[in-house]
């Protein structure tokens, strides 16, 4: 069954499928893409509307990843922030650095090198950004967002720490 059928995707740029470890996918080709065990991850399904900022939202999710580690490995203590950070910079309209260079360095760095697979979900949430929000991050570089609205929209726990 499409993603499609499930969630409602008129209006939508994104959908978030499998969770914060899972994978942003355009919304056009989302209401195509089978739902299979390869992108269903915790099963949590969330549509990004066309007027919201998906570089933001991921900037939040992935600071909460960073902030839910344990704290055991590598991946987890030293580039989880790091990626956390350099996302952030993106999502903030203004000069970006090397920080697209530096996350996609990073990922390759990370992946499968954690004590668990915490770090390989936030690894796949990032890829699926760099790819689904490339348009929205190309216009941050250039110093303007194109959300309209930017209330936050996913959940993220204690936000605040």
């Amino acid at each position: 069954m499409p993603v499609g059928r499930l969630l409602p995707l008129e209006g939508a740029a994104a959908a978030l499928v499998g969770g914060y470890h899972g994978t942003w996918i355009p919304a056009a080709e989302a209401a195509q893409v089978p739902l299979s065990s390869a992108y269903l991850g915790a099963g949590v399904l969330a549509a990004l509307p066309a007027d919201r900022c998906g570089p933001t939202e991921t900037a939040r999710v992935l600071r909460y990843s960073a902030l839910q580690s344990a704290g055991q490995c590598g991946p987890c203590l030293n580039g989880l922030p790091r990626m956390a950070a350099a996302f952030q910079t993106l999502a903030t309209p203004g000069p970006q650095g090397t920080a697209r260079t530096d996350l996609s360095r990073w990922a390759g760095l990370v992946e499968g090198r954690g004590a668990c697979h915490h770090p390989d979900g936030t690894i796949r949430l990032v890829r699926s950004a760099l790819t689904t929000f490339a348009t929205e991050l190309d216009a941050h570089a250039n110093g303007h967002c194109t959300a309209t609205d930017h209330t936050p929209l996913l959940p993220v726990p204690a936000e605040g720490i």
